[in-house]
Formats: structure tokens, sequence, C-alpha cells
């Protein structure tokens, strides 16, 4: 768990780095590379929300497992 952890703050600093680059390069008006990060960072979204999905069903697997141990 750790290490989705450690995952899912990985991703939140390169969806952040890539929108950064993406203003940056709008501002200099090299679109290419504008797009570029912002394909990239569409991307890190897609896989934080996977990770997000599979934490959660984690976290309910446990919890029912709990609740039929304790009955």
């Amino acid at each position: 768990m750790g290490f989705k952890l450690v995952l899912n703050v990985l991703y939140t600093m390169g969806v952040a780095l890539c929108f950064i680059v993406a203003y940056k390069m709008f501002t200099t008006h090299n679109y290419p590379v504008m797009a570029g990060a912002m394909i990239v960072g569409v991307i890190v979204i897609f896989m934080k929300l996977r990770l997000l999905k599979q934490v959660k069903e984690t976290q309910e697997a446990s919890q029912s497992k709990k609740g039929k141990s304790a009955k």
C-alpha cells in the first residue's frame, strides 16, 4: 500500500508539471510542445484514476473480508 501512496504522489506531481510546462509553452507560442505536455498530462490523469480505482477496490475487499470474519 505504501508503494501505491508514493505512486499517487508522483502522478500528482507529474500532472502539475505537465500543465505548468503546457502553460509556459503557450505563453511562448511553442504549440507542439504544449500539445505534447497536455497529452502526457491527460495520460497521467487516466493512470491516476486507475490507481485510485484499484485502491478503492482493495479497501472494499478488505472491509468485506473483515465483516464476514466478524459474523
